[in-house]
Parts: C-alpha cells; structure tokens; sequence
C-alpha cells in the first residue's frame, strides 16, 4: 500500500516547473473608447454614405456620350454612301 500512495502523491502534485521571466521595459498605455464618440462617428459616416449614395447617378439617368452618336452618324453616311454608288452603277 505504501506504492499506491506514493504514486498518487505524485499524479496530484506534478513537479513544478519555474522559468525566468523578464518583465517589460515598459506598459501599453491603455485606449479608453466612448459610446458617445463611437455613436457621434457612426452616424457621421452613416450621414457621408446617404449622401453618396443620394448624389451617384444611376445607369438610368447617365447620357449618352457624343462621341457614340458621332460614330453612329459616320457609320450612317459611309453605309449611305456606299449604297448609293452601287444603284449609281
């Protein structure tokens, strides 16, 4: 019996292990966060992409470029062109 008890001294109380430890040189100063603050910015940027999201235009709205019917009016008059110099011939 002297064998169990000496075992089970052991399981419970395992060798402790100590290492060195090095304190910091210095400590992080620590950030104090306000909900008004946090609030306040939240509704700032909320405000900022309402607006944006109010001044985009939509493809709906967007024009045409020129230059489009510039190259659709060039295309016209060469087609046009070229049909009648074929009935010319």
């Amino acid at each position: 019996m002297g064998n169990s008890a000496s075992v089970n001294s052991n399981m419970k109380n395992p060798p402790v292990k100590v290492g060195v430890l090095t304190p910091p040189n210095s400590f992080q100063k620590p950030v104090l966060y306000s909900h008004k603050d946090a609030t306040r910015k939240f509704k700032q940027l909320d405000h900022d992409i309402y607006e944006s999201i109010q001044n985009s235009e939509s493809i709906e709205k967007r024009k045409t470029p020129k230059s489009v019917f510039a190259a659709l009016i060039l295309i016209g008059t060469c087609a046009c062109f070229l049909l009648i110099k074929k009935f010319i011939k």
